[in-house]
């Protein structure tokens, strides 16, 4: 049976809700892994445009999961990450702005070398 922690409820972790990253500083999803590791995702469920502020947000939540998957709480839950074993997975709205794309494109050898691999999914009508 998976486990499930709801730690806050969603609104009360919003920093900026009305913007398509609403929470910088906390985890979105964090799905750990039995063989070790972890898969953890960023939701950006609406378009994200590509002014500096949207491209801020993104790259803060993401040097948040490096941050985190350093902490002495993921490794104790996850084990050591590495680029096998853990995930940042950011699955975003179809309609965000080429330049966010590209952008996550750049941030691909950063996050590997912060332990973890990074993957775009796009969402697809309806989700989210």
């Amino acid at each position: 049976m998976t486990e499930v922690y709801e730690h806050n409820k969603s609104e009360e972790t919003y920093d900026d809700p009305d913007h398509p990253i609403p929470a910088v500083k906390y985890i979105d999803i964090n799905a750990v892994k039995k063989e070790g590791g972890s898969d953890l995702v960023i939701v950006i469920a609406s378009p994200l445009k590509s002014d500096p502020y949207s491209q801020n947000r993104l790259l803060d939540k993401i040097q948040g999961y490096l941050s985190h998957i350093q902490s002495p709480d993921f490794i104790s839950e996850s084990g050591a990450p590495n680029p096998e074993n853990t995930n940042i997975i950011v699955r975003i709205h179809a309609d965000s702005e080429p330049l966010i794309f590209q952008l996550l494109g750049k941030c691909e050898s950063w996050v590997n070398e912060h332990s973890a691999t990074l993957k775009v999914e796009i969402l697809k009508n309806g989700e989210f």
